[in-house]
């Protein structure tokens, strides 16, 4: 059973790092897209730096034309 144990340990501790991988590219992703530049580990912790993607991405969505359905 400890090989089972450890196994699992294993799998689940692999699976946390690919969506840790998974969504901090992600958010690169968005910030770059909003700021024009790779952002750095310090400007992904920054609040600021957020205020400001959510700033440009409202401004995007303002400035965006209007789709009628």
């Amino acid at each position: 059973m400890d090989f089972l144990d450890g196994l699992f340990e294993f799998v689940g501790a692999m699976a946390v790092k690919a969506s840790e991988w998974k969504v901090t590219r992600q958010v690169r992703r968005r910030m770059g897209k909003s700021l024009g530049k790779t952002p750095s580990d310090l400007e992904l912790a920054s609040l600021n730096t957020w205020m400001k993607v959510e700033e440009r991405e409202q401004e995007e969505k303002e400035s965006a034309p209007i789709h009628p359905r």
